[in-house]
């Protein structure tokens, strides 16, 4: 299966609008995916939900990993703050 082509930031991170540029570059992408659920028996109402459970399953896995990320460089620190006793 092919990737769908998602067109690259054209703005700085910093930008106000770049979220929107976001959406506006995952859009096409986000429509194909729902037509093809369609085109395979699901539902709108169906779709819809699962891709928001989807997303908040994500950032709620992205945060845990940010959580996980931090805790392990402040035992690495720790560590190394020991190694030198």
């Amino acid at each position: 299966m092919m990737q769908p082509e998602v067109k690259p930031p054209v703005r700085p991170a910093s930008h106000p609008d770049r979220t929107l540029d976001c959406e506006e570059a995952l859009e096409p992408g986000l429509m194909k995916l729902v037509a093809a659920a369609e085109a395979a028996g699901w539902d709108r109402a169906e779709i819809w939900p699962a891709l928001t459970s989807l997303a908040v399953n994500h950032i709620e896995g992205d945060i845990e990993n940010e959580k996980l990320e931090a805790e392990l460089r402040t035992a690495r620190i720790a560590h190394l703050l020991l190694l030198d006793r």
